[in-house]
């Protein structure tokens, strides 16, 4: 049992550390500068050899400046980056370092033994002053930062904190520089620092440490790298403080150490800043711009892919609707019942592939011809559907025994007709208009009944006069409910040489309005009444072939003519 526990345990610590594995660096920087710190006396006899009063000034300032120049890097990246990431921690950290850096280049310029800096550097309290008020406020001001949640927005114009920040830095150097006796001392001659400063030294300390540990569980909670390499700078400063307290002249070999601990800090800030700001966002947007080039190249392919599906799709859509108009076209009649008393021409134009118009023209009998026209709603696939249902529901005459047939009146067809097509689960919105009539020869009598035909056929006599036979009655639609099949049959006497136009509303309904080409019901009469001994459907075709060609043609066209001998 112990030993299956152990076994677990150390699963579960070797799983940890390479969930964690970054956290080396930090245990390394601990360890490093433990024992450099420890057995930093072995080196300091070789430091005062190497390094004189003159060169450790120049350390210090080259140390000074750079840390200076990143102090500003750090503030200028956040401060601009903020108008598109509006991150407030960003910007309340880089003004931290803003001030910092103002306090960190009087501090440099008043060191003792730099040249004269607006009062006379004859001691190093005032360099010493400027330098724990520079750690303090970065201490308290990073660790109030820690608590700020690293994603959390703000609304706060940038310059607002630009303006504040510039002119706390500067009271603090009018304080320290013209009124140095309102504060305490902090490095006293011949003695070194005083307990005040290593008292803020040690607060300082307290600070960071608490700041530290407050970005290390941000890391291991959100395994964010920037805030374990916050943590490491500040575990930097945290020895970089510690050195500063042990020293006892500013020239020794911990003030020495404590400047390099400061620049190794500030760069490591300089680089958290530089990856927040500049390189992750354009990280991000290469990636995504070389994602976008993958899902452009994957939708070309796909779009290329698609296409030729919807070719394939659309050839075979052609191919079925031909053969849909083959099919109607077969049902339509290929030869019309022409003899020396009656002649017919007919004219077919669908708008498109297939048509909802219809016509057929047969013999019944020995002395009568039967005929009709009509119209389907809408146009197109669905409509000359209709149409087949139509050409086998019509249902002319009935069987008498012996092989005998009696003719059925056109009212009671359209009837007949009425009753079967409310049978069928058609949908509401769909309906039939429909003028079935029978031609008797030797009476020479055209008997008709229309189920809502919109456009009256027209009767052309010898004289060019124009009659418009009279029509009534309901479409053949799903009202049988409400409305009981009711048709009337109507009668026509026709004389010699009377001719009989019968017509869909697509052929009044033709018009361009590109080149403003229309043919209309007054188009037609007129045109009828002008044609005298001339044929009727070539006229017409002429009249409008032109319009139907240039895209004036929405509807189906259809149209037949009778012509009495």
């Amino acid at each position: 049992m112990s030993k299956t526990l152990n076994f677990l345990s150390l699963k579960k610590i070797i799983k940890y550390i390479f969930n964690y594995n970054q956290l080396i660096w930090l245990f390394a920087v601990i360890i490093f500068s433990a024992i450099l710190f420890e057995k930093m006396f072995l080196l300091a006899p070789l430091f005062n050899k190497t390094i004189g009063v003159s060169s450790y000034l120049s350390w210090h300032t080259i140390f000074e400046f750079i840390s200076i120049l990143v102090s500003f890097c750090v503030f200028i990246l956040s401060y601009y980056a903020y108008r598109q990431n509006r991150r407030l921690r960003g910007i309340f950290i880089a003004n931290v370092f803003l001030i910092m850096g103002i306090i960190d280049i009087f501090h440099t310029l008043s060191f003792k033994g730099m040249p004269y800096f607006l009062i006379e550097n004859s001691n190093a309290n005032r360099a010493t002053t400027y330098w724990i008020i520079a750690r303090l406020i970065g201490a308290i001001g990073i660790t109030v930062g820690s608590f700020i949640k690293i994603n959390k927005k703000s609304r706060i114009n940038r310059k607002v904190f630009l303006v504040i920040s510039i002119a706390f830095s500067l009271s603090i150097v009018v304080v320290v520089t013209y009124l140095p006796h309102a504060l305490p001392a902090m490095y006293i001659e011949g003695i070194g620092v005083t307990k005040i400063k290593k008292v803020l030294e040690y607060i300082t300390i307290i600070c960071l440490c608490f700041a530290g540990i407050m970005f290390l569980h941000q890391y291991l909670r959100r395994k964010d790298n920037s805030n374990l390499m916050f943590a490491i700078a500040i575990t930097t400063s945290i020895f970089s403080e510690l050195a500063f307290i042990r020293y006892n002249s500013v020239y020794d070999i911990h003030n020495y150490i404590g400047h390099v601990y400061k620049f190794i800090s500030y760069f490591i800030v300089f680089r958290i800043a530089f990856i927040n700001n500049i390189e992750k966002p354009y990280l991000a947007l290469y990636k995504a711009k070389n994602k976008i080039k993958a899902y452009a190249g994957n939708l070309n392919k796909l779009v290329d892919e698609r296409t030729k599906e919807l070719y394939h799709m659309n050839q075979k859509l052609l191919e079925d609707l031909e053969c849909a108009r083959d099919i109607q076209k077969a049902i339509l009649p290929q030869s019309l019942p022409n003899n020396e008393k009656v002649n017919f021409k007919a004219v077919y134009y669908p708008a498109e592939r297939v048509s909802g118009d219809f016509y057929n023209i047969f013999r019944l009998d020995d002395h009568r011809i039967g005929m009709y026209i009509g119209d389907v709603s809408g146009h197109g696939v669905s409509a000359a559907m209709l149409t087949i249902f139509l050409n086998q529901s019509i249902k002319t005459t009935k069987e008498l025994d012996g092989n005998r047939f009696d003719v059925i009146h056109p009212s009671k067809v359209l009837e007949n007709l009425y009753e079967l097509y409310n049978k069928v689960n058609f949908k509401d919105e769909v309906y039939i208009l429909l003028l079935y009539a029978i031609y008797n020869i030797k009476t020479m009598e055209l008997q008709y009944s229309s189920a809502g035909m919109n456009v009256q056929p027209l009767i052309v006599k010898n004289n060019g006069e124009i009659l418009e036979m009279d029509i009534n009655g309901l479409p053949i639609c799903n009202l049988i409910d409400i409305c009981p099949a009711e048709y009337l049959d109507k009668t026509i006497k026709l004389e010699n040489g009377d001719k009989v136009f019968f017509y869909t509303d697509g052929l009044i309904e033709l018009n361009n309005k590109s080149t403003g080409d229309s043919f209309t019901k007054d188009h037609l009469q007129k045109m009828l009444a002008d044609c005298g001994s001339r044929d009727i459907c070539k006229e017409v075709e002429k009249n409008i072939k032109g319009i139907c060609s240039n895209g004036g043609q929405k509807d189906d066209v259809t149209f037949f003519v009778m012509e009495v001998n």
